[in-house]
């Protein structure tokens, strides 16, 4: 059991910023007790762009603490597929010891239909191994990058952006001197807590489509 906190992160549609509408939090590090409730100032801002809730979860002032885990069912992967193993490796997620509420965090639980995805604020250190974890980058669709920006295996860094105005703990992901994009909100509280020679930032995996569609980076606590 690795992770205490998983935002609940909507937007309007791919391409928009991300809200934080809601937080899960582990109350007993070492057990199940899982609750759910939203984060009203970010509700109401996410309810100006259309936002109406999670369906699972349709009051924004109750605490929610029973059936979490068969409420998100369909967002972590069956036991039974033949791909289980490859999809967990992708993640970083076959780590001995997690539970299906690591496994969430990890994999962000997002699916085809819906703009949710669950981010976890990693720690940095788990009974004493660093952290390793898959990210992937936020306003690919504003930059317009080449397809050659980056392969796979090249090292990023990152910078804090505390003048960003709409989001004070931005960080901004760099390939040597040119800027590839943003850490997604709710990861990018992780780097608030390390310097860039803490830790080891490598892309993992790219999808193209005529742009640069998704890079996918790995964090490696050294």
């Amino acid at each position: 059991m690795i992770l205490k906190k998983i935002y609940l992160s909507w937007r309007p549609g791919k391409g928009d910023g991300r809200f934080l509408v809601g937080v899960f939090s582990r109350e007993n590090s070492s057990g199940d007790d899982i609750v759910f409730k939203y984060q009203a100032d970010e509700v109401k801002k996410a309810s100006g762009k259309g936002f109406y809730n999670y369906p699972e979860f349709p009051d924004f002032d109750k605490e929610y603490r029973t059936n979490l885990k068969t409420a998100l069912s369909l967002r972590l992967m069956p036991k039974t597929r033949a791909d289980r193993n490859n999809y967990l490796s992708f993640w970083k997620a076959n780590i001995d010891g997690l539970d299906w509420f690591d496994e969430l965090g990890f994999t962000q639980g997002e699916l085809a239909t819906d703009t949710f995805e669950f981010l976890a604020e990693y720690p940095k250190k788990y009974n004493g191994i660093g952290i390793h974890f898959v990210s992937n980058i936020a306003a690919l669709s504003h930059l317009n990058l080449a397809n050659d920006c980056v392969n796979i295996g090249d090292k990023l860094r990152f910078e804090l952006e505390p003048e960003n105005q709409a989001d004070k703990s931005a960080v901004k992901i760099f390939k040597n001197s040119e800027f590839i994009g943003y850490v997604k909100r709710g990861h990018n509280l992780f780097f608030h807590k390390v310097k860039n020679e803490e830790i080891d930032i490598k892309v993992t995996n790219l999808e193209k489509n005529g742009k640069m569609k998704q890079i996918y980076f790995s964090v490696r606590v050294i």
